[in-house]
């Protein structure tokens, strides 16, 4: 069946969300995966109460109790709100693929089925009918497995639907009236101790999992020299920023001057020391919604956000200064000196969408160069027609 990879808290989830805190630290994002994942497995679900159905209709046949009516009517019950839960689901992320489910519905319907189940295991133990009490014994036993393996990424969530199923049933043993039926109360501990165990190591097992996903995911969209966005991760940011034409918005592409000769003269580790300098210089001067990355060798890319045309120019002069303003340490008595040219364009003046603008802030960084160093150069029509130089790697000093 449809399954969600995020999904959010609604007002039940809020007012109880103690229930569903994760067991360790996780972002934003890792607690949607979490809850997401309370959503899945719904045939399993749906399985589970046509079992208890069964079983429920059995007692019902077999005794002949009006109880075991009203258990079965509750079974129908969540079994359709089950069903209809899910469709409304599959409807709204198929109609808007950015939905974001709320658990609140699947988490109330879990509630009220496994508190089902403990009051029909209960039921049946106190009957004094050994084949329904085999019965509803043997359905706890098989359901308490998927209850946990489906509700791990809540653990308290999961332990509290355990208890629900177990208690009551303990306590019917108890009531039983058959002595040896007291040996449950003694093995109900270690199993709700084993039962919370195994709920921890799948937990913790799918934190490890989020952690590294993040992790992999970082190191693939950043630069291992400078820790800012490389091509990828850059590539990745702009094709998020969806189309708009209110939107105003800066991209300027960054080339250094002198980087090949102080790479040529002091090595290639006081160049890698020299571009996370430029990268932190360039750093101090944007905004925090403002993207930064290197896109290889020494080229940066800039995404000023919110920036409109006639704040930009101001913006490739600071940064221009900020790189050539003070020479750069970069090993034991040894400064460098070296400079910036950008060429940059703006949204939507220059372009209609980011794939054009920074077509055009590189077309503006060929004139820029051309032009002497230290200059900006801002996007202009006649440059489509202008015969733009190569840039190759070893005029640069750039490394790929």
């Amino acid at each position: 069946m449809h399954g969600h990879s995020f999904a959010k808290l609604g007002p039940v989830g809020r007012a109880l969300h103690w229930l569903f805190e994760p067991g360790g630290e996780v972002d934003a994002k890792g607690r949607a995966l979490l809850l997401g994942q309370l959503l899945n497995s719904t045939a399993a679900a749906i399985m589970g109460s046509f079992c208890s159905l069964v079983v429920a209709g059995a007692a019902l046949i077999r005794s002949g109790q009006t109880v075991f009516a009203i258990f079965c009517l509750i079974e129908l019950v969540v079994l359709v709100a089950r069903l209809l839960e899910w469709r409304t689901r599959v409807a709204r992320s198929r109609a808007n693929p950015d939905y974001l489910p709320s658990i609140d519905g699947s988490a109330v319907l879990s509630v009220i089925w496994c508190a089902t189940q403990g009051t029909l295991a209960l039921t049946a133990m106190v009957s004094g009918d050994l084949v329904l009490s085999v019965l509803s014994t043997t359905l706890l036993v098989a359901m308490l497995g998927p209850v946990c393996a489906r509700n791990y990424p809540a653990p308290r969530f999961a332990f509290l639907l355990v208890l629900l199923c177990d208690l009551p049933f303990v306590a019917g043993a108890a009531l039983s009236g058959e002595p040896w039926l007291l040996v449950i109360l003694i093995l109900t501990p270690p199993f709700l101790l084993g039962a919370m165990q195994i709920i921890r190591t799948f937990h913790r097992s799918m934190l490890l999992m989020i952690a590294a996903e993040k992790q992999a995911l970082y190191l693939a969209e950043h630069d291992a020299l400078t820790g800012i966005l490389n091509r990828h991760g850059m590539d990745d940011a702009l094709g998020r920023i969806a189309p708009d034409a209110h939107r105003c918005m800066a991209l300027l592409s960054i080339d250094l001057d002198g980087f090949k000769q102080v790479n040529d003269t002091h090595g290639h580790g006081a160049g890698d020391v020299l571009l996370m300098k430029v990268a932190d210089r360039l750093a101090q001067q944007l905004g925090p919604d403002d993207l930064l990355a290197r896109m290889g060798g020494d080229e940066f890319m800039v995404v000023a956000r919110g920036v409109a045309a006639d704040r930009a120019a101001p913006l490739v002069d600071r940064l221009i200064e900020a790189v050539a303003d003070t020479p750069y340490d970069v090993s034991d008595d040894c400064k460098v000196h070296v400079g910036a040219s950008i060429g940059f364009a703006c949204l939507p003046e220059d372009a209609a969408s980011t794939v054009e603008l920074r077509k055009r802030a590189d077309l503006a960084l060929y004139a820029a160069k051309g032009a002497g160093k230290g200059v900006g150069q801002r996007y202009r029509p006649q440059l489509d027609t202008a015969r733009t130089p190569a840039r190759a790697a070893s005029s640069r000093g750039g490394r790929r």
